[in-house]
């Protein structure tokens, strides 16, 4: 059952300001006069008013005695009222029917009846179709219930009826899902159930399996899982018109569930649960397998790129010694006395005969492999896997996004002579061979391939000229390559995935983009019609630079040296004199704790363990509940695992553990422990000498993970095998988002999912409008996108003057910086494709897509893709702009730093939390889930150690010490020393830790 706390539902707070009282309780003269019209006698008219006023508060009418004493004090002494009088029989009395009545009148409310309860329950079954909590279903019942001007009734018959409305709509799904199987599917799937023959296991055990690491065993494992679940008949009729998201939260409540309790479902759930895991199950497959194909593609890159720079230290070093000292010989044959008859005999001699051939050979070896060109050493790494890479082909539709089809065809192409064994295959189509209108058609459009490859493919160094005949082998790894970098950049697309599907299809259509654009660019104050935006932004960018070229002379910092900026750094600011005395204090009487004590008092302070509830959305019943969760989030946020964590708590094993991770636990209910957490923090007093919400930095640590896992990958630098986490922290420490990635991806695209977390969209107090990173959070397009969306990014790039400035036009000249700037902004670009980017920015609002799916498309260089080259036009804009702050204004370049520096703090942090070592666990939801584990006691540990610290800071103030805002805003929430790890836990749930203070004076006034 939710909690009221959970939803809009109005009630009265504990205690109430005097502003509050004032803004809120005090009655308008004309809502005094109406009560002095309508009653008779002080009583009368104070109890009238008061329920006016609560009724405006609260949207329906409750007992006069359960309106706290401070509000009828405040209004009683507002209508000037020196005596309150006896209030106590107006609620049994028969003239509190008559003001309720009058007040209805007044408001044009009504009270909650039979047509009430048939609009609530309509709204809430159309929430149901989307929304799975029952406070989401709550909310939207009071939303209906207000816009229709009826009283609210109490929260538990909303509770009630959200439960039997969800329970419907569960209801109605499963058996019309059910009713579209046939009965040979209905029997397919109970086959999945039993155990087959000659193993121990059953097909839905293999179902549930995530891949292993891209190896070649593993592809051909997840080609074949993929076929096999095609044969299973994935009943995408049956699941036709259903929400998307109600197919994936079915196939998230049979991911927990083993094949015996699939059997043990009513039929009408269970056919419908495996028929959303098939489909969900096979739209993953297709991601893991581009997934898996990109990273063998990228491999076999890199193993190329290695083999080069071995040649180039071996044998090219050997050929290209051999070449210059033959070029020298020449030479000096040409600058000694003779004859040129002479001269030419005596070089004809150094390279006479066989040795010609022999030169012109090291001279094509030099060539080929110089300018870095790794392209011919990928046919040696990429024959051992060639058979399963054409799998790959055979087994995932492409598509692309434009009207290029040239890779399609090549790939057709190459399809074609699979199986040849032809060094050269030809490209021209002889038409009316040896007649008098014969004539040649090309095969193919060649002209997609990159210059370092052409040479190899077609024997020729001119791309001008259309060659008969291309080399098989080098076009096939070509063509591989190109469909690798082209499914990363969004203009390749698999039909039936999800990470590589047609990102146009996830956007806003036009006319929704028509109707929605002018409140956006209200909300963004900005003007987006083309012209005006595009003349603002120069003017902005010139201002940016004018004002950095005007402030140079008197810029100690910046210096031109050789046409290249340096930027030196500012003296260190010293710490306040008495800074280590009270940390000093502060770590002497921090009382030593241990971290399951800390989770079961911030528990008993705020109730988040009560987000916890049965994945199924039915309520069932758990034995000592509290203390199961915390040991759950204990387990997994500290990463013990089960059987590790069972060893250190006596009373409860690894099967009670495992359980509630489960079937209780998922990522969105963590997430909203975590913001409870946050909402809570932003309480206290002391965190605001540190920082707030509104400013945070992103930054990314690495996870050690088993290598047999496709998240699991090497990177050289981080070291080893692992992933990332992925945390905002805000700069009053709290850490404010965590996310799980791989370590090859570019850890920008996914810096601004926080703004369009749905857990977060209405909370604006967890909602920064400005992020700091490194040089990770930032490219071209993520400044361009960020900007649309009202995101203010100001990262620390490492080598940042090795990036182009660019000119608001092309003839600007600068007095002082101008050897900086190179190109100018097309600014035509931009204006073409402002509406395309705009609708890019309003879907990422309208929740439709999320930032990272458009930027994983947008990090990736691509001549086709216009919404690429708009965006990263736009960026290069946005970046110089910021880039001419950043340079002019140390102050900034100081706060960057701070910010950047505390979410390096909280990484090391969050892995001292995770002290249980290298993250076992292979399966992807669950790792996602053990960030979260680990963000929760993070966030937990942090809001006590402020706690604590506050008492302290308190007592030294009592004790005399002189505590002033620079000794406050230098101290940290991270503190450990305190804190034991290690060791026998009890779980002691009557532990009553001192009452929450949250607006205790910490220094003098």
């Amino acid at each position: 059952m939710p909690s009221i706390s959970e939803t809009a539902y109005p009630r009265y707070k504990s205690n109430f300001t005097q502003k509050e009282l004032n803004d809120i309780y005090t009655p308008t003269q004309n809502e005094i006069d109406f009560a002095i019209n309508v009653t008779r006698g002080d009583t009368a008219k104070l109890c009238f008013i008061v329920m006016l006023k609560s009724y405006q508060r609260l949207g329906f009418f409750i007992p006069i005695t359960e309106i706290p004493v401070q509000i009828v004090q405040h209004i009683a002494e507002t209508i000037g009222m020196s005596i309150i009088p006896d209030i106590n029989n107006y609620d049994r009395s028969g003239t509190r029917p008559r003001h309720i009545q009058i007040l209805r009148d007044y408001f044009k409310t009504k009270p909650f009846d039979k047509v009430a309860r048939h609009i609530v329950s309509k709204a809430m079954r159309e929430a149901a179709k989307t929304k799975e909590e029952l406070a989401d279903l709550i909310n939207v019942a009071i939303e209906e219930l207000t816009r229709n001007y009826y009283e609210l009734p109490s929260f538990n018959t909303l509770v009630r009826l959200s439960r039997r409305i969800r329970s419907l709509v569960y209801r109605f799904y499963f058996k019309t899902i059910n009713n579209r199987l046939n009965e040979e599917i209905k029997k397919q799937y109970d086959i999945l159930l039993e155990v087959e023959q000659q193993k121990s296991f059953t097909s839905w055990n293999s179902l549930k399996d995530d891949p292993g690491a891209p190896t070649l065993k593993s592809i051909k494992i997840m080609v074949n899982y993929l076929a096999w679940i095609k044969k299973q008949n994935i009943g995408k009729e049956a699941l036709a018109d259903i929400p998307i998201i109600k197919i994936k939260q079915f196939a998230s409540e049979a991911q927990t569930l083993n094949a015996a309790q699939m059997k043990q479902l009513e039929p009408n759930k269970k056919y419908a649960l495996i028929a959303a895991m098939l489909a969900v199950k096979n739209t993953k497959a297709y991601d893991d397998i581009v997934e898996m194909f990109i990273k063998k593609m990228n491999r076999i890159k890199n193993n190329a790129k290695e083999e080069l720079q071995n040649y180039k230290l071996g044998q090219y070093s050997k050929i290209a010694d051999k070449l210059v000292f033959k070029l020298k010989e020449a030479v000096l044959v040409c600058k000694s006395e003779g004859t040129k008859e002479e001269k030419y005999d005596k070089i004809d001699s150094i390279i006479a005969g066989e040795k010609a051939d022999e030169v012109i050979n090291d001279c094509d070896s030099h060539i080929a492999y110089s300018g870095n060109n790794y392209y011919p050493f990928m046919w040696k790494h990429y024959k051992s896997s060639r058979s399963t890479l054409f799998n790959i082909l055979e087994s995932i539709p492409l598509k692309t996004t434009n009207q290029d089809s040239s890779i399609e065809d090549a790939i057709r192409f190459i399809k074609k002579y699979r199986s040849s064994k032809l060094d050269w295959v030809p490209t021209i189509e002889i038409i009316n061979k040896g007649k008098e209108n014969q004539s040649q058609r090309q095969l193919l459009d060649l002209s997609w391939i990159p210059d370092l490859f052409w040479k190899i493919i077609s024997g020729s160094s001119n791309r001008k000229i259309y060659p008969e005949k291309i080399d098989r082998r080098h076009f096939e790894v070509c063509v591989f390559y190109q469909v690798m970098l082209e499914l990363k950049a969004g203009d390749l697309f698999v039909p039936g995935s999800d990470n590589y599907s047609d990102y146009r299809e996830q956007l806003i259509d036009w006319d929704e983009y028509n109707k929605n654009i002018d409140d956006y660019s209200k909300r963004l104050n900005m003007n987006f019609e083309a012209d005006a935006f595009i003349d603002n932004l120069k003017n902005w960018l010139n201002e940016m630079i004018t004002n950095t070229d005007q402030s140079f002379p008197q810029n100690e910092y910046l210096k031109i040296v050789n046409g290249e900026a340096v930027l030196s750094k500012p003296e260190k600011k010293k710490n306040p004199q008495q800074l280590k005395k009270i940390e000093a204090l502060i770590a002497e009487r921090l009382a030593p704790v241990n971290i399951l004590e800390i989770l079961i008092d911030t528990e008993y302070w705020l109730n988040w363990t009560r987000y916890f509830s049965s994945v199924s959305g039915h309520e069932t019943k758990l034995e000592e509940p509290v203390e199961r969760f915390l040991a759950t989030v204990f387990c997994y946020g500290c990463g013990l695992g089960p059987s590790q964590a069972s060893k250190s708590l006596k009373k409860l094993n690894r099967k009670q553990i495992a359980w509630v991770n489960q079937r209780y636990s998922n990522e969105e209910k963590l997430e909203k422990m975590i913001r409870l957490l946050i909402d809570a923090y932003n309480k206290f007093a002391l965190p605001k000498f540190w920082g707030n919400t509104k400013n945070a930095a992103a930054d990314a640590t690495k996870w050690d993970l088993n290598d047999n896992n496709l998240l699991s990958e090497y990177h050289i630098r981080y070291g080893g095998y692992g992933a990332l986490g992925y945390y905002l922290v805000a700069t009053n420490y709290i850490a404010l988002f965590s996310h799980f990635i791989p370590c090859g991806v570019w850890e920008g695209v996914y810096i601004l999912d926080i703004f369009f977390n749905s857990n977060n969209e209405d909370n604006e107090d967890i909602q920064p409008d400005t992020i700091h990173s490194d040089t990770q959070g930032q490219n071209e397009p993520i400044f361009g996108l960020s900007y649309l969306l009202g995101i203010n990014l100001m990262p620390r790039i490492r080598n940042w003057k090795d990036l182009k400035l660019y000119r608001v036009n092309k003839d600007d000249k600068y007095e002082h910086i101008d050897e900086l700037f190179s190109e100018a902004i097309n600014w035509d670009l931009i204006k073409t494709h402002l509406p395309d980017m705009l609708r890019v920015a309003l879907s990422i609002k309208e929740g439709k897509i999320t930032p990272s799916t458009i930027l994983r498309k947008l990090g990736t260089y691509s001549k086709k893709n216009r919404l690429y080259k708009a965006f990263r036009e736009l960026g290069c804009a946005i970046r110089t702009g910021f880039l001419m702050r950043y340079i002019n204004d140390p102050e900034l370049r100081s706060t960057i730093q701070s910010a950047t520096n505390k979410n390096e703090a909280f990484n090391g942090f969050s892995k001292w939390i995770s002290f249980g070592g290298t993250m076992t666990e292979n399966n992807r939801d669950e790792q996602r889930k053990i960030i979260k584990y680990n963000h929760l006691i993070a966030n937990c540990i942090i809001f006590y150690n402020v706690f604590s610290i506050t008492k302290i800071l308190q007592e030294l103030i009592s004790e005399g010490y002189e505590i002033d805002e620079a000794i406050l805003s230098c101290l940290s929430p991270y503190p450990t020393d305190h804190i034991n790890r290690f060791g026998q836990y009890d779980f002691d749930l009557n532990r009553k830790p001192p009452n929450l203070e949250y607006s205790a004076q910490i220094i003098k006034s």
